[in-house]
């Protein structure tokens, strides 16, 4: 991977950060208002608000596990994962600080993936041979 496909996909990764903390920002006060239960409930129920065909979301391993497979060039709708610990040490200071540090966790909805069922249901039309096809005795017509 070339040093620019790196800084561009970082740059990305903190694009994409800078943008879900900003949405989380809004829907934290509908957190404690009550009116929505939690920021990634909320994000959840936007992206729904943009797609009504969503019934779920789930990670691209989850997927896997159940034989779906994502299409090709989905992008990954973005929700926090489980908060982590992780220790720094502060500069001029040997005494390491704990700190907490939310990932972002990347789902797909069932619009964005192909299941084992319809892979099934594809084999079984192509693999069908057509109705309307040449018959034997046609096709020595034309030599």
């Amino acid at each position: 991977m070339s040093k620019a496909t790196t800084n561009s996909r970082k740059e990305q990764f903190l694009n994409n950060r800078k943008t879900l903390i900003a949405i989380s920002q809004a829907l934290r006060l509908l957190v404690k208002e009550g009116a929505i239960e939690s920021v990634n409930e909320g994000l959840k129920d936007l992206y729904i608000e943009k797609n009504p065909a969503i019934e779920e979301f789930k990670t691209f391993q989850q997927w896997k596990a159940e034989g779906a497979t994502v299409r090709k060039g989905e992008k990954a709708y973005l929700i926090w994962g489980q908060p982590r610990r992780g220790e720094q040490v502060p500069e001029g200071s040997n005494e390491p600080e704990e700190y907490k540090y939310w990932p972002m966790c990347y789902l797909f909805a069932n619009t964005q993936v192909i299941t084992a069922e319809q892979m099934k249901d594809h084999r079984e039309k192509v693999s069908k041979p057509e109705t309307g096809a040449m018959k034997p005795e046609l096709i020595e017509e034309y030599f």
